[in-house]
């Protein structure tokens, strides 16, 4: 990362910090949840037996691997949107791999620690596949992965390769439908008719299958939520007070999404170092962390097809919980 970049992150997260704690509905992006704790929390998160995504997920993945890998032929170039610790990831390059398919894999991430783990593990684990990690948002990584693609081709001009997107997590689901309308097309204006784009969506259900996943009784949901106030001491110079704040998390029926908050306990003067400033927060008082958007197969297929899409097939479980939707472009 260089030294542009990271100051460049660094007044963008101070400048979000400002304009939150000012702001009547207090509000930050879910991407500040996920710095080297953050990341490492949500680890310890999809270990708990209260969240079911990451589970079931996988074992979508494992079942319907031998599908995927037909459709998308001898030689793939995979992208990766938010790749994480790439674990689900590796069983489709498992299977790819014992297939001797040609494998380029770009995981991006804003992680630059996970991203630099999960690379090294990648590599040794798959050494005949290229392992590019991309350190960025969604937008710009994905426009450089595009660009290593031109690239690839460009020097292999005698093979067809299919390309092949990777949303997986249900991280779709962080996003309010106005901001899933515009990746999602941003996506398909990157895609030729033969590549292909597969989502993990989390599917409406029961609102104590919910509640539970988003309140473990491990309490890790609650630290890695607490987490984004220890990163703006950290990184900002805040004087956050961890003890005086709540960690909660709630179904909204009506809206279909998980909301997560951090509650004020009291009423406190909050410092931020970074800015020069103190802000109030009254008891009670919410900041907003983040939303978790469950879907419905019909609302799926129509977010793709008003994105430039059709829902080739819906992978999902018996429960019918989650969905792993594979999207083509129209």
């Amino acid at each position: 990362m260089t030294l542009q970049q990271n100051n460049t992150e660094f007044e963008e997260f101070a400048s979000d910090v400002a304009r939150c704690l000012t702001s009547n509905n207090k509000y930050l992006s879910p991407k500040y949840l996920y710095d080297k704790v953050g990341s490492q929390l949500f680890e310890q998160i999809c270990l708990q037996p209260e969240y079911y995504l990451t589970r079931t997920e996988a074992s979508l993945l494992n079942k319907y691997a031998p599908v995927i890998s037909k459709l998308v032929g001898s030689n793939i170039k995979i992208i990766e949107l938010g790749s994480g610790s790439s674990s689900k990831t590796a069983i489709l390059l498992s299977y790819l791999s014992s297939q001797k398919k040609r494998i380029y894999y770009f995981p991006i991430d804003i992680s630059s620690s996970i991203l630099i783990e999960s690379e090294r593990k990648l590599k040794s684990q798959f050494p005949n596949a290229s392992i590019i990690g991309i350190r960025s948002d969604y937008d710009t990584g994905i426009d450089r992965a595009a660009a290593e693609c031109m690239v690839i081709g460009n020097n292999n001009k005698n093979i067809s390769y299919t390309k092949l997107v990777l949303f997986l997590g249900s991280s779709i689901g962080n996003f309010e439908l106005i901001e899933a309308q515009s990746l999602l097309r941003s996506l398909r204006e990157k895609l030729h008719t033969n590549d292909l784009l597969l989502i993990g969506f989390d599917l409406q259900k029961d609102e104590s299958v919910l509640s539970a996943a988003y309140n473990d009784n491990a309490g890790m949901t609650a630290k890695f939520n607490l987490n984004l106030l220890a990163r703006i001491n950290r990184e900002l110079g805040g004087n956050f007070d961890l003890g005086k704040f709540e960690h909660c998390a709630f179904y909204n029926l009506e809206r279909h999404r998980i909301e997560m908050h951090l509650i004020s306990k009291a009423d406190q003067q909050l410092y931020i170092g970074a800015l020069g400033k103190t802000f109030a927060l009254r008891r009670g008082e919410s900041i907003h962390t983040e939303n978790s958007y469950k879907y419905s197969l019909s609302q799926i297929a129509a977010l793709a097809e008003d994105c430039g899409f059709t829902v080739e097939k819906n992978f999902t479980d018996e429960k019918r919980w989650f969905d792993l939707a594979l999207f083509s472009p129209s």
